[in-house]
This record gives C-alpha cells, sequence and structure tokens, in this order.
C-alpha cells in the first residue's frame, strides 16, 4: 500500500482549490478604491471571493472566500465592510489591508448595498427581501434598528450633510392596475433613524439599479427601466416598450426633478445599471448593450433648468444628445463604475474584467479576474438573456421584463398572443419549464415556446436554436431562494396554523404537487372588464413573496389583499386572523 504524507494531501487540496478559482467564474458584483492603499477591491458574486489588487500594477495582493454570495464593499477607515447573503444577511466587518475577518453581523435577508457614516461609526445595509434597512453600530458590531421601507431596496445613499439615507426600492409596492404604476425612493431621516418620505418617479419607473450622489452633494441620480405598459406590445422603435432613463432628486428639497431618457431614437441603452459621477461628467452603465454614457454635467444642468416642462423629458430621447458620449466597453455586462480622480473603473459581469479609462474615455487597462475563455451553456444563457444586441436597435434584454435573475416587474404587459387590450401581469420565469403551460392564459404549451416567442414578438428579432436552447439552460438552472417568513428555515406558528386551513380548504385542489400547481386551467370568478377569458393557468406558490402584485391581472398589491378582498375560493367565515395565518403560510412557500 502506498502511503501517501499528510502534508502532501494538504498542499494537494490547496493546490486544486487555487485551481478551482483561477478557473471559475468570478463575476464582479461592486468594487472599492482604495487610493490611500493603493488598492482596488472587488467582490465576485459566483466565485464567493472578495480580492485586492495593487493600483501601480494590478497585481492580485489578497483574497478572502467568503461562505455566502458577497453582495456589496465599502470601506469605512481602516475596514472594509461586505455584504453577504443568501437567504439570511451578514454584514462583515474585515481589515482592508489583510483581509481577515473581524467580526460578522447578522443582518436582513437579502442583504446587499452598504451606505456608512462619514465617522465610520454606523453603517446601513440594504435588506432587499426583507423590505428594510439594517442599522448598524461599527464600534459596539452589532445591529441596533430595522427599518422598514416599500419593496427590495437595492440601492442606498447618504446626503453630503449627513442628513438623510436615499433608498432606492427595486420594484412597485402596489397593484399594477392601476394607471401610474412604479416604484419609489424611500428618505429616512438619519438623527430620529424613521421613514419620513417616499418620492415616486415617472410612471412605469422599475428596476432601480444604479443610484449616486452628485459630485456637488445637490442631487441624487438614479437609473432605472422605464417601462411603456399603458400601450399594447406592437412595435419598439422609439422605445415603445422600455426605455432606460436617469431620475434625479434634489438632494436639499427631498423633492423629484426629472426622469430623462438615456436612450438615441435609434439607438437604445438597454439595462442601465452602475452611475457614478465626477465634477465634470455623470457616468452611466449600460449593461446591455456593452457601453457607458458620459454626460456633460454643467451642461446637463443648464440645459435641465432652461427646461420649463420636465415632465416631457420622460419621452424625449434627443435631450442628451448635444451633451453625452457613448463609449464602447471591452467586455460584456458593464454593471458596476466608479470614477476616482483622472480614472474610471469599469466591471464587466460576464466577461470577468475590468476596465480603466482615462478622463477621454481611452482604454488604459484591461484587468482579467478569470481564465475562462469560454462560457457553459448555463452561463452563455444567462449572457443572452441580459444581452440587448439580441434585440432590434438594442432597446431591451429578456431581463427588461425579468429582471433580477429572472424574476418579474412588477407591471402588467398587453401581450399580442392572446388578443389586444388585455393587459396582464409579468411572471417569474422560475419553474416555467417544469410547469408547463407558459404565460398566465396557457397560450404557450411549454416554456421552450415561450422563449422563441419571446425573441421574436419582444425582441423583435430572430436567434438560432442554439441560443434559444442555451438560455432554456438558464433558466432551468433558476433556484428559488428561502422565503423571509421561514424563521431558521422553518414554518412560524402563524404559518403551520396557516398551513392547516391551506389543507383543509379549496386551495389544496389547485395548488397541489411539489411545485403548488396542478397546471391546469380554472374559472375563478375574477374576469376583468378588458380580459377575453374567464380560465386561468394556475401559478406555482413557490417564490410567491417575491412575484408581487397578484392575479393575473396584478389587482392585488398583497397576498393578504388575495384573500380578504378577492377572496379567491375561501370560505366567508374565515376570520381575519385565519386570513393572516394562510397568508404567511402561503408567502413562506
Amino acid at each position: 500500500m502506498i502511503k501517501i504524507n499528510a502534508a502532501f494531501i494538504i498542499l494537494f487540496f490547496i493546490f486544486s482549490n487555487l485551481v478551482a478559482q483561477e478557473n471559475s467564474y468570478f463575476s464582479p458584483t461592486d468594487f472599492e478604491i482604495d487610493t490611500e492603499n493603493n488598492q482596488l477591491i472587488i467582490a465576485g458574486k459566483t466565485a464567493n471571493e472578495i480580492r485586492s489588487y495593487n493600483l501601480s500594477d494590478f497585481s492580485l495582493k489578497k483574497s478572502l472566500i467568503t461562505d455566502l454570495t458577497p453582495k456589496a464593499v465599502k470601506l469605512a477607515g481602516d475596514n472594509l465592510l461586505i455584504t453577504q447573503s443568501y437567504s439570511e444577511g451578514e454584514l462583515l466587518i474585515v481589515d482592508k489591508n489583510s483581509l481577515t475577518i473581524k467580526s460578522g453581523i447578522k443582518v436582513g435577508h437579502g442583504a446587499c448595498d452598504i451606505a456608512v457614516t462619514s465617522d465610520f461609526k454606523t453603517a446601513f445595509v440594504a435588506n432587499q427581501f426583507s423590505n428594510d434597512i439594517s442599522v448598524v453600530d461599527l464600534e459596539l458590531q452589532k445591529e441596533t434598528n430595522r427599518i422598514s421601507v416599500l419593496r427590495q431596496p437595492m440601492q442606498l445613499e447618504i446626503s453630503k450633510d449627513g442628513k438623510y439615507l436615499f433608498v432606492a426600492n427595486f420594484l412597485t409596492a402596489h397593484a399594477a392596475d392601476l394607471d401610474t404604476v412604479t416604484t419609489e425612493i424611500s428618505i429616512i431621516d438619519l438623527e430620529t433613524e424613521t421613514l419620513i418620505k417616499n418620492i415616486p418617479l415617472a410612471n412605469g419607473s422599475n428596476a432601480l439599479r444604479g443610484m449616486s450622489l452628485s459630485a456637488d452633494g445637490k442631487y441624487i441620480f438614479i437609473s432605472h427601466n422605464l417601462g411603456r405598459f399603458q400601450v399594447p406590445t406592437t412595435q419598439l422603435e422609439q422605445g415603445w416598450m422600455n426605455t432606460s432613463a436617469m431620475s434625479m432628486l434634489d438632494a436639499t428639497t427631498l423633492e423629484f426633478v426629472a426622469t430623462v431618457l438615456l436612450d438615441e431614437p435609434e439607438n437604445g441603452a438597454a439595462g442601465s445599471w452602475g452611475i457614478s459621477c465626477s465634477p465634470e461628467f455623470i457616468f452611466v452603465a449600460h449593461s446591455g448593450t456593452q457601453d457607458f454614457s458620459k454626460i456633460d454635467y454643467p451642461k446637463f444642468i443648464e440645459k435641465l433648468n432652461l427646461t420649463k416642462n420636465k415632465e416631457v423629458l420622460s419621452y424625449d430621447l434627443r435631450f442628451l444628445s448635444d451633451i453625452r458620449t457613448r463609449i464602447k466597453v471591452d467586455g460584456n455586462g458593464p454593471r458596476v463604475l466608479k470614477v476616482s480622480g483622472k480614472q474610471l473603473f469599469v466591471a464587466n459581469y460576464f466577461t470577468d474584467n475590468i476596465n480603466v479609462f482615462d478622463t477621454n474615455s481611452t482604454l488604459q487597462q484591461n484587468i482579467a479576474l478569470s481564465k475562462n475563455s469560454e462560457m457553459d451553456e448555463v452561463r452563455l444563457g444567462e449572457m443572452y438573456f441580459n444581452d440587448a444586441s439580441y434585440c432590434f436597435q438594442g432597446w431591451q434584454a429578456c431581463n427588461g421584463c425579468h429582471p433580477d435573475e429572472a424574476r418579474t416587474d412588477g407591471l402588467n404587459w398587453d401581450l399580442l398572443n392572446d388578443g389586444m387590450g388585455n393587459p396582464k401581469n409579468c411572471k417569474s420565469m422560475l419553474l416555467a419549464h417544469k410547469t408547463p403551460p407558459a404565460m398566465i392564459t396557457g397560450i404557450r404549451a411549454t416554456a421552450e415556446i415561450a422563449v422563441r416567442k419571446g425573441f421574436t414578438h419582444i425582441q423583435f428579432t430572430q436567434v438560432e436554436e442554439a441560443h434559444a436552447a442555451v438560455v432554456d439552460k438558464y433558466l432551468q438552472s433558476l433556484k428559488a431562494i428561502p422565503s423571509p417568513f421561514l424563521i431558521e428555515g422553518e414554518l412560524s406558528e402563524k404559518a403551520q396554523k396557516g398551513k392547516a386551513i391551506f389543507e383543509s380548504i379549496s386551495c389544496k385542489y389547485c395548488h397541489t404537487g411539489a411545485f403548488f400547481t396542478d397546471q391546469k386551467q380554472h374559472e375563478i370568478g375574477n374576469q376583468g372588464e378588458y380580459d377575453h377569458q374567464n380560465t386561468w393557468d394556475t401559478p406555482t406558490l413557490i417564490e410567491t413573496w417575491r412575484t408581487g402584485p397578484y392575479l393575473h391581472d396584478g389587482r392585488s398589491a398583497s397576498m393578504k389583499d388575495v384573500f380578504s378582498k378577492e377572496k379567491h375560493g375561501l370560505r366567508e367565515d374565515l376570520s381575519e386572523e385565519e386570513v393572516e395565518w394562510l397568508t404567511e403560510y402561503v408567502l413562506s412557500l
């Protein structure tokens, strides 16, 4: 028998781990530029890794493997703050030079963006799925408060005077069958740690991905989709379905100022993501068209002040024409970008690289974050799903209506696959391939057919079968995230009571099996004025907590509304408390 030295085994596993890290996808999701210590610190979403690179020659300095997916990094004095989350979230306090963990603080579900006070004593964490903000005392190293906001907070900024925290809610928290459906910016008074205001953006605003304070501290800029949900999806020209927009708020008066379009008349800027501001320019990444906008800030303000009717700017594709240039990146999926001195750093998510541009927007450096030269089918499908190059004039990618890992934008859309004039709520693509038929009307026999028809009738393009097939692979790879209503992975006492009610009444007859659907159509008595039919496909209840608003036309803003207002097959004798139990159970699935 061959004897193997224990030290050899340890070295073998260390080497194997290093090789695996080099050959796996990194997926840069956030970074910080630490000029004081001459380093660039990057979070890799799919690698579960934090790396620091030397700013002088971009050589790798240190690496930290995280237990969960790292979502954001933030410098705080001598420390680096990292949020990591899959379901429950954690804020890590890390020595920024050695990348050694000092402590971990439990925060909310889906922890993502971080903001820090100027004295580095307090951190705020956006908890996307528990719909709140954690307040963390960095000296005591503990969470001291939770502040509820609207729906899926994902971006944070603190005002220059330190008085207010601006929170970008990713999706609308309202019903979708209204004339105005939009998401809002929540404002928190930092002295009292209370929510004081919600500012709605232009009608149709959704998928708020980027937010930045202007260099002079006067304005907050937000990048987002702008869905034209009021019209049928008959064309794409002139941003008929989805446009990319930048909204601005006055950081002093706390008022909405305007929404301007980032697209051009015949050239969309799909997937607008990160924003960064210098005194001279506003930079906005366009993740779907592989470029970024460079907007002359002083000229932008001057032109804006000369515009008497600012409401029309959300329809004006020419407003930026003489004060903005668009620059192509060397990579795919530019999501995060940040200005540092005379340089602009741009992180390309799918090609695992960082571009460094100078003030003239000339590419100076390309930093490779992995050695992968090819993508597997799932990764390639995810890239196609987010790439507007496969759409007529680059107006939108699949994530235009299915943002945040192929879920929902919360809007109603009048698709033409079942007639015109009968808008229905956008569905999540989670489990779509396992729960045919597709679409709430069941008009597509399978999700595979729906994917191909989507490219034809929504993207207005034709793709090769191999292209559509890998998109299928990506969608089939999606995994449900455990509900924030669970307690340590188990049903709460209320949810257990709700389960008993669910199983004792008519719910279980349609919502049955592993995915809580019988995959059949049923008449449920809620046909609307403009509906062309009165039967609807039974949707899965998995991850229902994430997919509001509810019912085929989004008429119910909350699951409680489904049961208390629409009744939805419930017995009349259910008490309000029993409805609350049932609601909690369904939202726990």
